[in-house]
Formats: C-alpha cells, sequence, structure tokens
C-alpha cells in the first residue's frame, strides 16, 4: 500500500521540519499552492487506491498519503510530481492538511484519521474496494466511476473500463485454449516461514477467476483478500506453479526461504516452477487489477504457466 515500502525501511513520520519545509516549498510558488486553482486541482488522496485511481482519471492530487513509499515502489509519475506528501494513510498529518485547504478527501480503507476530524477540513469521498458483499473488482469498478461522476472525469473512466474488459475477454480466450497450471500468487515474509497468500476477496483472485485460471490457494482469507501461511501448508495443489511479487523485501525474503528445509521440497520448488513477477500494490484499486492482468498476459506468452 501507499507508505507501506518506506515503512519497510524504518516508520517515517512527517514533524515539524518536514512540514516547515512544505510551507516553504508552498511559498516558492509550487502549483498546488497558489490561489484561484481549479477545484480539481485540490484533492488528498488519502491511501493507495485513490491515489491510483485519480492518476488513471488524469487528476493531479494535491496531496498523497505515504507518497515517498509510493514513488520508491512505483517510479516517477508524472501526475505525483507536485503533490505533497501527507504522512502515512493511518496518521496523516492533520496540521499540514490544514494549512492545504484541500477541496475534497478522497479514501478506499476507511481507517486513518477520523472521519470527522477530516470532514473539518473539507469533505470525503469514500469509496471502499475491499470487505463489501460483492466481489473486489465489481466494488473497484464501481469506486472508479463514482470517483469519475464527482469529477466530472466519466469518459475518462469509461475508456479504461473498456479498455479493461477486453483485456480480460482476450486473456479469458487464451485460457479457454491451452492446459495451465493453478497457481500460488504470494508476497514472501522476512521469517523464511510464512507467506502472504492472495485468496477469495482479493482483486488478483477475481482477475484469475473471470480469465479462467484456477488460483491453487483455497483457503479462508481476510475481507481483504489475503491470509499468511506456513509454508508447509503450500502442497494442496501439488502440480501449482508459484508466483511471488516483487518488492523491497523480496531478495531478503528469498535468502530466508532458501535456507529452509520444507521450502526446498516443495514439488513447485524442486521442479523449478516459480515465477517472479513485477511489484503490484497489495490493496490496488482497478488500475492495479489491469496491471496484473497484464503481466498474466505475458507470462501466458511465454507459456510460463503451462502445464505441458
Amino acid at each position: 500500500m501507499v507508505g507501506h515500502r518506506a515503512e519497510a525501511q524504518g516508520r517515517l513520520r512527517i514533524g515539524r521540519r518536514a512540514f516547515l519545509a512544505s510551507l516553504a516549498a508552498l511559498a516558492y510558488g509550487m502549483p498546488v499552492a497558489r490561489a484561484g486553482l481549479p477545484a480539481a486541482r485540490r484533492i488528498v488522496a488519502l491511501d493507495a487506491p485513490s491515489t491510483e485511481m485519480l492518476v488513471t482519471l488524469g487528476m493531479e492530487p494535491l496531496g498523497v498519503a505515504g507518497l515517498e513509499g509510493y514513488r520508491q515502489a512505483e517510479g516517477d509519475i508524472a501526475a505525483l510530481r507536485n503533490s505533497l506528501d501527507i504522512g502515512f494513510f493511518y496518521e496523516p498529518n492533520l496540521e499540514l492538511l490544514q494549512f492545504l485547504k484541500p477541496d475534497l478527501f478522497v479514501n478506499s480503507f476507511g481507517i486513518g484519521a477520523p472521519a470527522a476530524l477530516l470532514k473539518r477540513i473539507a469533505p470525503v469521498l469514500s469509496v471502499p474496494v475491499y470487505g463489501g458483499p460483492g466481489s473486489s473488482h465489481e466494488a473497484a469498478a464501481g469506486a472508479l466511476r463514482r470517483i469519475a461522476d464527482r469529477m466530472g472525469r466519466q469518459a475518462e473512466a469509461e475508456a479504461f473500463l473498456a479498455t479493461h474488459e477486453e483485456r480480460l475477454s482476450t486473456l479469458g480466450e487464451m485460457v479457454h485454449a491451452r492446459r495451465l497450471r493453478p497457481v500460488y500468487l504470494a508476497s514472501p515474509l522476512l521469517d523464511g516461514r510464512h507467506v502472504i497468500l492472495y485468496g477469495r476477496n482479493s482483486l488478483f483472485d477475481d482477475v484469475l477467476r473471470r480469465i479462467g485460471m484456477r488460483n491453487a490457494f483455497g483457503g479462508q482469507s481476510s475481507p481483504w483478500g489475503i491470509a499468511s501461511l506456513g509454508i508447509d501448508k503450500l502442497t494442496e495443489k501439488r502440480e501449482a506453479a508459484f508466483i511471488y511479487i516483487e518488492s523491497p523485501v523480496t531478495r531478503t525474503a528469498l535468502k530466508a526461504l532458501d535456507a529452509s528445509a520444507i521450502w526446498k521440497m516443495l514439488p513447485f520448488v524442486k521442479e523449478g516452477r516459480i515465477v517472479s513477477i513485477p511489484y503490484l500494490e497489495m490493496y490496488g484499486a482497478l488500475p492495479t487489477a489491469d496491471r496484473f492482468a497484464g503481466i498474466l498476459e505475458s507470462l501466458l506468452d511465454r507459456g510460463a504457466l503451462d502445464a505441458g
């Protein structure tokens, strides 16, 4: 999530010095601070899903939660070059937010600073993706449309959704035409004994199901779609491939796994059925789902998941 990668390297806080630096940047003419800006430029994204949805719609947020962590994970994004880091999603800098005077907050997680405090500064548009009664994928599409309606960006949202649905349809045809392995989709943990698996309620599982692929993990997952599982349990589907998501901690985590005798005995390890994929936001919105679909398309093109 936004800020998660920076936190892995040491918990950061926006203190008085950083706040004063922000004031200085604003005083020296950063575009987001000038009077008379359109309302669309004075939006603060309070979490990762909100950030990526705004960027997808062509918006340039005034502030972003965990911006430095987001940049570390996602790279340079033009729409965020003038944005300010307002702190972690669970602890935004309220003093800075009051100074910025945004017109709107957008959030998806529904946690962090109390909504009552935020509403004293600006209205809050909440667009949850996870934890609802339907699929996360459907909720993510609905969230994108709600933001687009509020911003007058309906055309941009519908264009993205149409492209995404076309990609899923094409992938479904590819999957139907071949015999593929089920897949464990995971993020290795540093202890060398557990992994985070993405299952029911996750966007990634929804994408796999939409295109007809099988998730090797069929166990219980949280409302957010993840479960922490011991590596000794990764034998439910002995024919499965193991896909892991790269991150700044991946190299260390893999070294810890390589030292495990249990890991070395797993079928997908012994038979070399391990595939790495680029970083994906753990709790992303529809743009993350679309990136995952594009990665799967690349894997299918190279036959990396073929059952033989």
